[in-house]
């Protein structure tokens, strides 16, 4: 178990020892809903249903898990800070997505994250550069070579413009002076066909999304966004190791609730959460998908994303992202 992990399954015990009416002074009363901030089959809906049962068990009510994609996730969790307040739905989320969107959209249409309350970031991971094995590199230098080489000739799908994949390949162009034709799809699904098929030369996404793939073969791995490599590609670099030393960007995911969801509320759920992710059969699963289990605070879960939203925002800045309409 990682140290986050382990201290979090621990001061759940400490906490109800040292204040059993906080655990009792809320319950949940009906039938959980859990609201997955983007279409089925995803890796953020992969990760809710992989806790589903656990914490249905944990809490003592069923938890119905609902998909609400749109706009990367901003459909969700605009529609999330007007729901009653009340503990019983719960908005599953890209930390990255959330953060990003209100950068892009927030000065014109508002922010969502002030409308919410975190609880937890359940999981994090890596983000991918794959490629497929035509491509002509098979190693991230290659890759970097062939950019240096063919400049924007070079296309890297990605899901949607301006989400965190598009924001870490701009932030490798900036270390290394690069520069590629970015092409954003509609979702992670058809970004991947394109690749396999060769229709662009790498994408970014990820990593539970392409793992099958990149071990049956089919796809190429390059290189991880994170500083360590991933538990679940050991012998894919990371960019920090081969290209770009510091390089350090993870996806977080996590919970969250209207904001004003009580103090009681929110500790059982987080205390359901961290149990629930610290249960052996959906630890390993997680895991065999690419994720790195994290069970943070709700300090921590909010630290992040702030500490993300000021990296971001100086990125998009940087490189003149805009949002797109429609």
């Amino acid at each position: 178990m990682n140290p986050i992990g382990r201290r979090g399954v621990l001061g759940v015990g400490l906490a109800a020892l040292a204040c059993p009416a906080l655990a009792q002074s809320w319950r949940a009363t009906q039938a959980l809903r859990v609201i997955v901030s983007a279409a089925p089959g995803g890796t953020l809906d992969l990760h809710a249903r992989a806790v589903q049962p656990v914490l249905s068990q944990k809490i003592g009510q069923p938890v119905i898990v609902e998909n609400q994609g749109g706009a990367a996730g901003r459909v969700a969790a605009m529609q999330m800070g007007r729901m009653p307040a009340d503990g019983h739905t719960m908005l599953v989320s890209s930390g990255d997505s959330l953060v990003l969107q209100d950068i892009l959209f927030g000065p014109r249409q508002g922010r969502a994250r002030p409308a919410l309350r975190p609880v937890t970031m359940t999981v994090s991971a890596a983000q991918l550069l794959v490629t497929h094995p035509r491509s002509g590199f098979a190693t991230v230098q290659e890759y970097v070579t062939a950019v240096r080489q063919r400049g924007d000739r070079i296309t890297v799908a990605m899901a949607g413009h301006g989400g965190v994949a598009h924001v870490i390949s701009e932030m490798l162009n900036r270390e290394l002076g690069l520069r590629v034709t970015h092409v954003p799809y509609r979702g992670g699904g058809p970004a991947t066909l394109d690749l396999l098929a060769g229709q662009v030369d790498a994408l970014v996404i990820t990593l539970p999304a392409v793992t099958t793939h990149v071990r049956e073969g089919r796809l190429v791995a390059l290189a991880v966004s994170t500083k360590e490599r991933d538990p679940a590609m050991p012998e894919v670099p990371s960019f920090h190791d081969s290209v770009a030393p510091g390089f350090d960007v993870p996806s977080t995911q996590g919970v969250l609730l209207p904001a004003g969801a009580p103090d009681a509320a929110v500790a059982v759920l987080e205390a359901a959460w961290r149990e629930s992710l610290a249960d052996p059969a959906v630890r390993e699963k997680l895991q065999g998908l690419g994720f790195v289990v994290r069970a943070t605070t709700p300090a921590e879960f909010d630290r992040s994303l702030s500490d993300s939203e000021a990296r971001f925002a100086e990125v998009i800045g940087a490189a003149g992202i805009r949002a797109e309409e429609g």
